[in-house]
């Protein structure tokens, strides 16, 4: 079967980012580490549980995904070195993407990182990753080590969120996600900006949001004390 040309995806930094429309294949031909000769990727076998078999040249990788896997893309992490990455998928079971991220040196291959969601490659050496929570997107950032050419996240406390909201039913804000104080109360009719998120560990109606009433009072509330009290949060699956 004759192999065509792969895209190989990068983009410039946008903050008007919507979730690029990838081309999965099974297999291509792309010199992955820089020698000047294509390299035969290719994926020789699925299965539903996630498993798959991803072979490079002689190099043969076994792995899993969350659900099956539908193909790969060849990326450009970083355009300043002479490596293009191999990024398998899968659609997961209910649009719950994720990837595993693999560099090859022309022998080997190892893995760079497992990655959720929507990643955005924009070619500088990080990778912007967005995840839907309920009614904004969280953005997290993964960044090349040159050295160990692994991608690591960059921990981050709060996220933006920068969502406004209509109050139907009152309810308190506290002065910090330490002291549960109910230091004010946002009445019924006043319109509130959800600031930033600081996201629990667990179930996201735990995690806390910084926001701005109309009086410009600033303070802190659990998702599950206000998420039935306002109208106006843009909901989705």
């Amino acid at each position: 079967m004759a192999i065509g040309l792969i895209t190989i995806f990068f983009w410039p930094l946008s903050p008007y980012f919507s979730c690029p429309n990838f081309d999965f294949v099974k297999e291509a031909k792309v010199d992955l580490n820089g020698d000047g000769r294509l390299d035969a990727i290719r994926i020789i076998e699925t299965n539903e549980d996630g498993g798959f078999t991803l072979k490079i040249n002689k190099t043969i990788i076994k792995d899993t995904l969350n659900a099956e896997v539908d193909g790969f893309i060849i990326v450009d992490i970083d355009t300043a070195d002479i490596f293009k990455e191999v990024a398998v998928h899968t659609p997961g079971e209910s649009d719950d993407d994720e990837y595993l991220i693999y560099w090859y040196d022309g022998k080997k291959a190892f893995q760079m990182a497992r990655i959720a969601r929507w990643p955005e490659f924009t070619g500088n050496g990080k990778v912007l990753v967005d995840d839907w929570m309920g009614f904004w997107r969280k953005r997290d950032i993964y960044v090349l080590n040159k050295e160990s050419r692994t991608l690591n996240i960059i921990p981050q406390e709060f996220y933006y969120v920068g969502i406004e909201a209509e109050v139907i039913e009152p309810f308190s804000l506290n002065h910090s996600r330490v002291d549960e104080d109910g230091i004010t109360i946002v009445n019924a009719g006043e319109k509130i900006i959800l600031l930033l998120c600081s996201p629990s560990k667990g179930d996201f109606y735990e995690d806390w949001y910084q926001i701005k009433t109309s009086s410009g009072f600033v303070g802190w509330a659990k998702l599950k004390i206000f998420s039935e009290k306002v109208k106006g949060l843009p909901w989705a699956d």
